[in-house]
């Protein structure tokens, strides 16, 4: 936990305390929710829905904590304000070792956003067999994080897949995942996942768009048979896909260069309204 913290300054309890306060806790001792927010120029982007992600983990994870979405939103800003940082990732977490007294922590994290270059011809992946044990709620599972962070700083690619018992791909390490097969989107249906704030926006323009989504994980052995694919989250926003593995895609389609577009146009309306 210490390790993951990048500015001095950190919030416990609504208390500003400093970072080497966490020498002194075992956060892999008991159950850990949590959730990355982007922060620009010292707006927290999407907060709303990050916070509805945020209370429904904990109570799926049977975390119930006093502090109110008011009290996390001035958290953030009070973050910001002391640590004089007002672009990254600010993570939230809950943690209990024995779901009596819950814990709440706010504090910048290290990030690190796709380059330009990255964005126009697509990052490189790899499959990786696991699954989460409760996809539906962001609570840490420090195993498999350690492994996939492991092989990531090892290898040469960006992101890991996660293929499930069925052979099935379900959704990224630290993302969700789309592929792209005549102008239809295919992405494993909410049961097996963690919905990202992103997917939803995709979801939401791909219907307004009219564009067909069938929420089905794609199938391992089958992945030459999409023309594209990308990847979406916190940091990546919306990011094409070079490759799979030995398998490469279309990081031209225009479809995907759709979305990223008005992506980038919901974050800047985001903000605006925000300031």
């Amino acid at each position: 936990m210490k390790n993951e913290v990048y500015h001095n300054v950190i919030i416990y309890n609504s208390q500003l305390m400093e970072k080497s306060f966490l020498d002194s806790i075992n956060y892999t001792d008991g159950i850990v929710v949590y959730e990355v927010i982007r922060v620009i120029n010292g707006i927290p982007l999407f907060l709303e829905e990050h916070l509805i992600r945020f209370n429904n983990s904990a109570m799926l994870a049977e975390l119930y904590s006093t502090i109110s979405n008011t009290e996390i939103s001035n958290s953030i800003k009070q973050l910001c304000t002391e640590n004089q940082v007002f672009t990254g990732n600010v993570k939230l977490l809950l943690h209990s070792k024995n779901k009596q007294h819950v814990s709440f922590l706010c504090f910048f994290i290290k990030h690190m956003y796709p380059v330009e270059i990255q964005y126009q011809k697509g990052v490189k992946l790899m499959l990786y067999n696991a699954e989460r044990k409760n996809p539906n709620a962001k609570i840490a599972d420090y195993v498999l994080r350690e492994t996939t962070d492991d092989i990531l700083s090892k290898s040469k690619v960006y992101e890991l897949l996660l293929v499930n018992k069925s052979g099935r791909i379900t959704e990224g390490s630290k993302s969700n995942v789309f592929f792209i097969k005549d102008n239809t989107l295919y992405t494993a249906p909410k049961s097996l996942i963690l919905s990202g704030i992103t997917r939803k926006f995709i979801l939401k323009t791909a219907q307004l768009l009219g564009i067909t989504v069938i929420e089905e994980a794609v199938l391992r052995k089958n992945i030459r048979q999409y023309d594209a694919a990308f990847i979406s989250g916190t940091s990546p926003k919306i990011l094409p896909i070079s490759s799979i593995d030995n398998v490469s895609y279309n990081v031209k389609h225009p479809l995907i260069h759709k979305l990223i577009e008005l992506f980038n146009e919901e974050i800047e309306n985001y903000i605006y309204n925000n300031s």
